[in-house]
Parts: structure tokens; sequence; C-alpha cells
């Protein structure tokens, strides 16, 4: 199952992702999927932007090291025990990231153990989930970055207007950060659905049939 789970989630086109992520969105009600759309591009854009320009002030250095020229203390924790939504890695302002290793871990030797490789690649989990926590310390560094504007357009009354970002566009560029910094081969969105296997299959197959539907409205437009 989670081999056939890795090759199918790996070759979902661009346009699931972004059905995905719009889902997300709380306030996705007051924006088009055609304009929402065009934040998604230009927020991918922001994040690979941001990549290459570390990339280019701090060369092929590790995660834990660019967090250390970012002055930001990184913390490799077990999972917080407790109900809710679970958490894979958390950014705490100014500068704290905090990784659970353990979810991490176990769902990189369930790709491995199940072949899914073969269409993942070999992917440090942990070094994917501080890279995308890594764009969000940045975020702070960078505050002119796309994903820090206001977006849309909230109300207007007569001459009083109130505008409001997008939040999870904040995702979609640290997801494109992720991948870029790494040279992932697919989206890091792919990990949404395998990192809730270790600890919560029924979730992950809950989320595996929603993007299967997404993926159906798709191909069915297309």
């Amino acid at each position: 199952m989670i081999k056939s789970w890795c090759q199918e989630l790996s070759c979902f086109p661009q346009e699931v992702w972004i059905s995905y992520a719009k889902s997300r969105e709380p306030l996705t009600r007051l924006v088009s999927l055609e304009e929402y759309t065009s934040h998604f591009h230009a927020a991918r854009k922001c994040g690979m932007d941001l990549a290459y320009k570390a990339r280019q002030e701090w060369g092929a250095v590790s995660c834990l090291e660019m967090a250390e020229k970012l002055g930001v203390r990184v913390e490799r924790l077990p999972m917080p025990e407790g109900e809710g939504m679970l958490t894979f890695a958390m950014f705490h302002e100014p500068d704290l990231i905090e990784v659970f290793t353990d979810n991490a871990d176990a769902t990189e030797l369930l790709i491995r153990e199940s072949g899914g490789t073969e269409f993942l690649g070999e992917v440090d989990v942990c070094e994917m989930l501080l890279a995308h926590e890594l764009f969000h310390a940045m975020q702070l560094k960078y505050p002119d970055l796309y994903v820090n504007q206001k977006h849309i357009r909230l109300w207007k009354i007569g001459p009083f207007v109130r505008y409001s970002a997008l939040l999870s566009l904040e995702e979609v560029a640290a997801m494109a950060f992720a991948e870029t910094l790494l040279g992932l081969t697919h989206t890091p969105y792919v990990y949404d659905v395998l990192m809730l296997l270790p600890q919560a299959t029924m979730e992950a197959r809950k989320l595996y049939d929603r993007l299967q539907q997404l993926n159906e409205e798709v191909s069915s437009c297309g």
C-alpha cells in the first residue's frame, strides 16, 4: 500500500496541490480558484527564489548550519503526546525550531521498507522538516517577501478598506523552499499524508482519499 501511495502522490499534477492548499486557506471562500492559482504560483516562486538566495549566500551547507547562520536554535524532540492535530515540526518566533524526530524517522523507515524510495528517492525527512521551518524563520529576516504581504481585500466601507494576507501561502512557499533547497523530485506536500502513517493511519487514509478525489476532479476538468 505505502509504495503505491508514494508512486501516486508523487505523480499528482500541481493542480491537485493548488486545490489542496486552497482548501486549507482560512479565507478560501473569499478567493476564487483562478485567483488562488495565481497567488499559489507567486508563493512558490517566493520560496524557490529564497532557496536560491540562501545557497548563493551560504553555499552548500546543511540545514542545521543554515540555522546557525540565521541564529536559530534547533531542538530535536519526541512527538508531543495528547489529542489534536499532529504536528511534525514547529517554528517559534523569533529563533527556535522544534523537529519531532521519532515520527520523521518512522516515516522514513516505512517509505524505505515499502520500496517507496523508488518514487521519492532517499529523502532525509528530518532535514526536509527543518528546511521547511527555516523558511518561516527567514520570513522574519525578509519582511518584504510576497507571502508577508496582504493579498486580498476583506471589505470596504466608504474610505475604510481592510486587506488580509492568505496564510496558506506561507506553507506553499515553505514547501517550495524545502523542495528547491534539497533538490527534491516531488512536492513536500506528499508528506502531509505519509507522516500520518506511523501514528494516525486512518487519518492518513482519509487524506489520501481526499487527494485522490481532487485528482479525479482535476482530470475530469482537463
